[in-house]
């Protein structure tokens, strides 16, 4: 560790607020009926300023106008490790730009804070990344092994960034990863999973006058919904208990009858088909079967309680199971260390409420992992989001000092 004063003084502080603020003006919200709402723009400046701080770049379309961008610093030889600094490049929507206290994508910096979308959610933190990996060649030490510097796309979504990543070479090769999401920079080892589940519940389509002509998938639905909280009781008994998460939750989202491309919606009609979508958070200690398993039993309720209704379920995005990492991991000694160097306190601990592409890591790759990133955790997707100077700074000095300690190990 003799080589950290050299590499945190090439981190400076004006360079981190003037990246962010940056990459904050590029709009890359994605919008799948605008083909220029996307993750292009703000990836090819990534791209650009990695190169031109020396990093190997290896760009990977992941889908039109949405590419992965991975900087790599160093080679992963034998005896030695490689780790991911990761962040995602997509920002969900701005919403009522009126609404802002300045424009949303003006990246207005004031009283110690840059304000825009994307600001803590998370362009600060893939920023400190890329600026902590940057201070490595600057002060002209070579990484103990591979250090990597991430920016996927459609983390908001469907993840299909990092599903990509763990499908190639340089993913599979990883050891563990930082994932610098908005939390504080406390260093989260839990976090909740979620499953996005699909009710669609098939009656018969009648007159409205006339309901003994017809199977109201309303009423099964209505059902289901008074059922929830029972389903939530049993998860919470099957889930562990932590001190950093919130309990499991089931919460609906989303009912329509009929819902689109079944019919319009009429007054005087019975719909044929109702849907539902209940979003299911989870915290470690149940895996996919049990909780299929239980969505099963939901629809069965229904079915016995409304005869002639025909209720299924699917998943609209694929499951994102809880994770959960162990204190006596390596990369938790070397983050333990790195805050502690880096800012001169003991670190603070925390829970991810959400899940993040470090989930997929951790399921696909069972890769250790670390949350750790600057940025209040209740701003993201809020109007007047933010990201404080101070927490920028703080990130990327804790990621250049726990990458030191994590590759020389």
């Amino acid at each position: 560790m003799k080589a950290l004063p050299e590499i945190l003084a090439r981190i400076d502080g004006d360079e981190v607020v003037d990246l962010t603020r940056a990459l904050v003006r590029i709009p890359s919200v994605y919008r799948p009926d605008d083909s220029d709402a996307n993750e292009e723009k703000v990836a090819a400046y990534v791209e650009a300023w990695l190169r031109r701080e020396g990093f190997a770049v290896e760009v990977q379309p992941v889908a039109p106008g949405r590419p992965n961008v991975i900087g790599s610093l160093g080679e992963k030889r034998p005896g030695r490790k490689s780790l991911l600094l990761e962040g995602h490049t997509d920002v969900v929507t701005e919403g009522d730009p009126r609404e802002w206290s300045s424009p949303p994508f003006d990246a207005a910096l004031r009283d110690g804070r840059i304000y825009g979308r994307g600001a803590a959610d998370m362009k600060g933190g893939l920023t400190a990344a890329m600026v902590a990996a940057a201070a490595f060649r600057r002060a002209s030490v070579e990484p103990g092994g591979k250090l990597v510097v991430g920016a996927l796309v459609d983390e908001e979504d469907r993840m299909l960034g990092v599903r990509h990543l763990v499908t190639t070479a340089v993913g599979r090769e990883l050891d563990a990863a930082i994932i610098c999401e908005p939390e504080e920079n406390e260093l989260c080892l839990v976090q909740r999973g979620v499953v996005w589940a699909r009710f669609r519940v098939r009656g018969h389509m009648a007159h409205g006058a006339m309901p003994e002509a017809g199977i109201n998938p309303i009423a099964a639905l209505g059902t289901m919904l008074r059922e929830t909280p029972a389903l939530e009781k049993r998860l919470r008994k099957r889930c562990e208990r932590s001190r950093y998460l919130r309990p499991p939750t089931v919460t609906p989202t989303i009912i329509q009858a009929p819902p689109k491309g079944a019919g319009v919606p009429q007054s005087n009609v019975i719909p044929a088909v109702g849907e539902m979508t209940l979003d299911v958070r989870v915290t470690p200690g149940i895996g996919a079967p049990e909780l299929h398993a239980e969505l099963d039993d939901l629809c069965r309720v229904a079915e016995i309680l409304h005869p002639g209704v025909k209720v299924e379920w699917e998943a609209v995005n694929p499951f994102r199971l809880a994770t959960k990492v162990d204190r006596d991991e390596p990369i938790v000694h070397a983050m333990t260390h790195g805050v502690r160097k880096a800012t001169g306190r003991a670190p603070r601990w925390g829970g991810v409420p959400g899940s993040t592409d470090g989930t997929i890591l951790r399921m696909e790759l069972g890769l250790p992992i670390v949350t750790c990133g600057p940025g209040n955790r209740l701003i993201p997707h809020q109007v007047d989001e933010y990201v404080e100077v101070g927490a920028l700074l703080d990130a990327a000095r804790i990621y250049a000092a726990s990458a030191l300690k994590y590759l020389e190990a």
